[in-house]
């Protein structure tokens, strides 16, 4: 028999939790320490007790504050292929190349 695919619930956001899909499959991330946990931990039970001892100091804290956390890792989740995004901007790109450049003319002279 397989295993029960868990849904996130937006309740878990006062457990400091939000949610990333990784091949079709909801997983929390702890919105403090990044942490991507099983989808079988996705119970309030397992996200409190992973509050409780890796974030004690955040145990008092409301959802509001986890809420606003939670929009730091949106922008460094993972994507549905399950890795980071590895796009390199165009101005990172621009600068490699006059780089290059510079160093192509300081040999040839």
């Amino acid at each position: 028999m397989a295993a029960r695919k868990r849904k996130f619930s937006e309740d878990y956001v006062k457990f400091g939790f939000t949610v990333i899909e990784k091949d079709e499959l909801q997983l929390p991330q702890c919105v403090i320490s990044m942490n991507v946990l099983s989808n079988d931990k996705m119970r309030p039970k397992r996200l409190g007790r992973h509050l409780k001892q890796q974030h004690p100091t955040l145990v008092l804290k409301t959802k509001e504050f986890f809420s606003s956390r939670a929009e730091s890792p949106k922008r460094l989740r993972l994507d549905k292929s399950g890795s980071y995004p590895t796009g390199v901007p165009q101005h990172l790109k621009a600068s490699f190349q006059i780089a290059f450049r510079n160093l192509i003319l300081s040999i040839k002279n």
